[in-house]
């Protein structure tokens, strides 16, 4: 099991109209949109926004967690990025349109989430090229190259699955950094299996360094680790 995009936002968008909806085994995906023609949002089903895009606005992302990781890429300018779990796919754009010779590998469990991503959220072609459909868990533990950044942005409409806080999970992400490298994870601030597992275990590592990076907007961490 491996979901797409961290579902908190602090304001969501009133009065929108569903403008397409698709299934697949794992459940239904809807886009959203305001009368106005405004703004486009991403749902699995429920409520809750997996993605937001400003047609009006097309660079400005969505929600403060993916500005802080933009920002942080950016600080950084990596060559090769990894992102688990990719949603709409905003940040992705966004990065690709200020770092075009950025090399980006994009893992989502669902193929039409990539699909509505490209043709409604407008992820560009290349990178929808570059996904890979499969689960995040098995691409990890199979996965043998490097990357100067990941992206971890694994979540269902409960939250993030266990296994995803787990050392089997992030050991071999770590393991897949280059020596400058850096992991983001998107967490929620009341997960459990974050707060008393995932973060008590990396403070532990004497490898790495974690830096935790609080949003104003919503209950989100993005949680930066970093080698020694």
């Amino acid at each position: 099991m491996g979901l797409s995009s961290a579902p908190v936002v602090a304001q969501p968008v009133k009065h929108l109209q569903v403008v397409f909806a698709t299934r697949d085994p794992f459940g239904l995906i809807q886009v959203r949109q305001d009368r106005q023609h405004t703004v486009r949002t991403l749902h699995f089903g429920t409520p809750v926004e997996q993605g937001r895009y400003y047609l009006n606005a097309p660079f400005t992302l969505g929600f403060e967690y993916q500005q802080t990781v933009f920002d942080l890429l950016m600080q950084q300018r990596p060559a090769r990025v990894l992102t688990l779990g990719v949603g709409s796919g905003c940040l992705n754009t966004q990065l690709h349109m200020a770092l075009p010779e950025c090399r980006q590998t994009l893992v989502e469990l669902r193929e039409k989430v990539i699909k509505v991503a490209q043709e409604w959220f407008h992820l560009p072609e290349e990178l929808a090229q570059q996904a890979y459909i499969e689960d995040a868990f098995h691409f990890t533990l199979s996965n043998s190259e490097r990357f100067d950044a990941i992206f971890v942005d694994l979540y269902d409409d409960i939250g993030m699955p266990t296994q995803f806080t787990s050392d089997a999970f992030i050991q071999p992400l770590l393991d897949a950094l280059t020596p400058q490298g850096t992991l983001l994870i998107n967490l929620w601030q009341h997960d459990d299996a974050a707060r008393y597992v995932l973060l008590p275990w990396l403070r532990r590592e004497a490898t790495v360094q974690t830096y935790l990076h609080t949003m104003r907007s919503s209950p989100n961490w993005i949680l930066e680790v970093k080698h020694r």
